[in-house]
This record gives C-alpha cells, sequence and structure tokens, in this order.
C-alpha cells in the first residue's frame, strides 16, 4: 500500500493555493483582491474547506509566470510585490502589487487566463486602480497572458479614487460578515459559473431572497 495517496496531493494543493492567495483568518486585514470581486466568494474562501478545482490549481501555474516575470523585472527598476496598504478605522485594506516602478509611476499587473479577453474584467480594473491610487502612479497597466497559445493583451488602467473608497467600503463589509459568520450576498456575474462555491452559494443556510 502505498503510503502517498490523492488525498495526500489534494492537501498540498490547496494548502499551496491558500498561501499563494494570501488567505489569512484576521477578519481586520482585508485584502484588495477580496473586495474588487465577489465578496461572498471571499467570505467562503476564509471559512469554507473546499476541494482544489483544476481551475485554481491551474493558478499555481500563473504564479509561477508571475515569479520568473518579477525576477527579469527586478533588473528593469520594478519594485516586486509591492505592498500598499490603507488603514480604516479598525480595518486594514491591504494590496501587492505585482510591479511598481517608482520612477516611471505606473503598475504592471498579470494575470494568465485560458481564453484571451476581448475586454478586462472589472475585478481586475478595481484591484489595479486602487494600486495605481494608492501608489500615486500615473498609470496601470493590466496585463493578461493566455496559457495555451502564449497570446498577450495588455490594457491601460487610471487611477480612481472613488473606486478606491469604494473597495474600502467593500473592506468594511466584509470584515463584519466574517466577525458575524455572515456571508455577503452573492454578486451575479459570469465568473459565477467557474466559482468553487457555485453549488453552496444558493442553497442551505445561506439561501438568499432576491430584492423586489
Amino acid at each position: 500500500m502505498t503510503e502517498i495517496t490523492a488525498v495526500d496531493v489534494h492537501r498540498w494543493l490547496f494548502e499551496a493555493v491558500r498561501l499563494r492567495s494570501r488567505v489569512n483568518l484576521d477578519h481586520r486585514i482585508i485584502h484588495v483582491s477580496e473586495v474588487s470581486s465577489c465578496l461572498r466568494r471571499s467570505y467562503y474562501c476564509r471559512t469554507k474547506f473546499v476541494q482544489v478545482s483544476p481551475a485554481n490549481a491551474l493558478k499555481l501555474l500563473g504564479d509561477e509566470v508571475h515569479k520568473a516575470l518579477q525576477e527579469v523585472l527586478r533588473r528593469y527598476g520594478y519594485e516586486i510585490e509591492f505592498q500598499v496598504a490603507v488603514d480604516v478605522g479598525d480595518v486594514k485594506l491591504v494590496g501587492h502589487a505585482d510591479a511598481y516602478h517608482p520612477e516611471k509611476r505606473h503598475v504592471l499587473e498579470f494575470k494568465t487566463v485560458g481564453k484571451e479577453p476581448q475586454r478586462p474584467y472589472g475585478s481586475h480594473i478595481r484591484q489595479l486602480q486602487a494600486y495605481v491610487t494608492l501608489t500615486h502612479s500615473r498609470i496601470g497597466y493590466l496585463i493578461y497572458i493566455t496559457r495555451n497559445n502564449g497570446v498577450i493583451k495588455i490594457f491601460e488602467v487610471k487611477p480612481s479614487k472613488y473606486v478606491l473608497r469604494e473597495l474600502i467600503e467593500r473592506a468594511r463589509h466584509l470584515s463584519i460578515c466574517l466577525v458575524n459568520r455572515d456571508p455577503p450576498p452573492p454578486e451575479k456575474s459570469p465568473l459565477c459559473n467557474y466559482c468553487e462555491f457555485r453549488l453552496s452559494c444558493f442553497k442551505g443556510g445561506d439561501r438568499w431572497k432576491r430584492k423586489q
């Protein structure tokens, strides 16, 4: 009988994805990536144990692409995994920009995708807008790298204090939900089809009612 089973590998993958996603249990620290997308999914990522989906496992491959690029970008004057943060009362909103150039005053954010997007995802725009605003940069570049054919698409993103204020309010809301163990309402989008929590999102104790 083998000493290593699929259960072991699954646990390793889950831990690896969790570490790379910077998920933590401190409700006072909220990450920009958590509030740029569906708050309900971010809540579940902190409170539920789920099996690692193929999409999440592939996220590790995207992280390796990021790491390889970051090693090169350091040579060009970029600061890598540049941390930004803002205190909002009892909550701290924290983010890590993939690459920030203090002299050129721009931010790079890389996303690996299975299919090249025709337009950038709203959650990615909001995430980068927060980074650009908090670093006082003039522009940000959202860079998509397609896994299957290597196609690269680049979108420019401008700073937005309005979006930053919105994310700060979402951070406060998510923190309260985590304290009260009360999931935020779903935020329906096409990305629901790829969410690992889609089966439990509308069932059981987390059932929700549409606003009339």
